[in-house]
């Protein structure tokens, strides 16, 4: 198993994970998960969701720069949830393949800073090792509730 890490766009190095093949996740465990990850983001869990990382995991979250390492993680994801208050999460499973799942999320929650309701969506890759999170590759967009607004650049003709 390798995680590439890339360097502006390029495959710079790739890391060997392990040497033995993991067995593919069923349906049922990636449903499992999906339902314990939603639960532990719900109540601000972070050392929950970190039980499952890897210690090198590797975040890709939005436009952040690239999170490395179990700590990290946990530090990014207290410094997360603190900002988002009362958040509320469904996540919806797409696909798996092997030891990699593709899943959708919407959220809705209050920015602790601006005190404002704000919702967003996302979509993200998961890769694991042995049952462990070793690459979590999340697109996210986040508005304020009841102003998403279309962007002119994909408005239909």
């Amino acid at each position: 198993m390798f995680v590439n890490q890339y360097v502006k766009g390029n495959v710079v190095s790739r890391k060997i994970l392990s040497s033995q093949v993991s067995a593919p996740i069923t349906w049922e465990a990636a449903e499992t998960a999906l339902a314990l990850s939603e639960k532990r983001f719900q109540a601000g869990d972070v050392e929950g969701l970190i039980s499952k990382y890897h210690d090198d995991i590797v975040i890709r979250f939005a436009s952040l720069p690239e999170i490395r390492g179990r700590e990290a993680a946990k530090t990014w994801l207290q410094k997360r949830l603190q900002r988002q208050l009362n958040y509320t999460l469904k996540k919806v499973l797409l696909a798996i393949d092997g030891q990699k799942v593709t899943r959708s999320w919407t959220g809705q929650w209050i920015d602790s800073t601006t005190k404002r309701n704000m919702e967003g969506r996302g979509i993200e890759f998961l890769q694991y090792e042995d049952g462990q999170l070793v690459l979590w590759d999340a697109c996210f967009h986040v508005w304020e509730e009841g102003k998403r607004q279309e962007n002119e650049y994909f408005d239909p003709v």
